[in-house]
């Protein structure tokens, strides 16, 4: 019987282990390259209709003819999106599942605390794909407030603090913090009215009701803009849309660091091999970049802003930054 450590049964281990290191290495590298060798899911993180699910569903087409595998969208709607992120973020990281998600996720991130995933140390950014400008409304004949122009909007905030309402889609929603960095860079006063969603804020728009102001997105504005109800009066981005290139920016009207955007993005579970974050990069940069696509989406109100991996990393860490900046100094609380 050998000695446990003689020389001859040290190497037999030694070659065993060795062995068995470049199997495992060998299956790695082969399950890479054949990626993707099953069905890939994308989660929603919203219900189904909106933008964010339209981008999702032209996504998995694409990836499913591309790529020789099946690709579907899952819509995992709740808590501002973090219902969905969650579960990707738990997903393996092995690029079949995957999370295509709004701003509504860096908003999360500087604001709330006990979320059940951590943005930059559970998800992997692939690409940024789209965005657009918030619209600030008015309501075209509101009892006191009605304002024609972001100057006369400004007036009236003024000269009654407090007294004009502002419209969100939902505490802690990009619109409601849009309001509040405007408040800030202003110094103005609104008093704030969540609803629970942007149809039932741009319904009381509509009406004359109980907003004087809304900022919301060019899907929710699109359908008024003629009808005389309502008032235009500028962008949150710092460019103009080309949908209404005629509205200013509020960057250009006095107030040049403002700068917001609805945006959209996809992920994948951190740890996911470089090779499938560059493969799913680069074949979802070369679908959204092509002039087709940039025409659907253009007429949804969103620019095509496909991105390089870190580039998506740093526009995530700003928009993350700029957020926590608005929480602070509103010093707001968003569960």
């Amino acid at each position: 019987m050998q000695h446990p450590s003689s020389p001859s049964l040290v190497k037999s281990l030694r070659l065993s282990l060795l062995t068995g290191a470049l199997l495992l290495l060998h299956t790695c590298v082969f399950s890479q390259s054949n990626y993707p060798s099953k069905p890939i899911k994308i989660i929603v993180p919203f219900t189904p209709g909106g933008v964010t699910d339209l981008l999702a569903r032209d996504i998995s087409q694409r990836l499913g003819s591309r790529l020789g595998q099946s690709a579907i969208a899952e819509n995992k709607a709740g808590a501002n999106g973090n219902i969905g992120a969650e579960i990707v973020a738990k997903s393996k990281p092995d690029g079949y599942t995957l999370l295509l998600t709004a701003a509504n996720i860096a908003i999360s991130a500087a604001a709330q605390k006990k979320l059940g995933y951590r943005l930059f140390e559970d998800l992997a950014p692939i690409s940024l794909l789209a965005k657009g400008p918030y619209i600030l409304v008015s309501p075209a004949h509101h009892q006191r407030f009605a304002s024609s122009t972001f100057q006369e909007l400004i007036q009236n905030a003024k000269s009654n603090p407090a007294q004009l309402s502002m419209a969100s889609s939902g505490a802690g929603s990009a619109g409601h913090l849009s309001g509040e960095l405007l408040q800030i860079a202003a110094n103005l006063k609104f008093t704030h009215i969540p609803y629970k969603g942007q149809t039932e804020a741009m319904t009381d728009i509509l009406g004359g009701q109980s907003s004087a102001l809304f900022f919301a997105t060019v899907a929710v504005v699109s359908p008024h803009m003629n009808d005389g109800r309502i008032n235009i009066l500028a962008v949150t981005t710092k460019s103009r849309s080309p949908l209404l290139p005629q509205t200013p920016t509020i960057s250009e009207l006095g107030y040049p660091n403002f700068d917001v955007s609805t945006w959209h993005g996809i992920f994948a579970p951190k740890n996911t091999p470089k090779e499938i974050i560059d493969k799913l990069n680069s074949e979802i940069v070369l679908f959204f970049n092509s002039p087709e696509i940039q025409k659907k989406y253009s007429a949804q109100g969103l620019q095509i802003a496909t991105s390089k991996t870190d580039e998506f990393s740093d526009f995530l860490h700003s928009e993350v930054s700029q957020y926590e900046k608005v929480i602070k100094a509103a010093n707001l609380t968003i569960d």
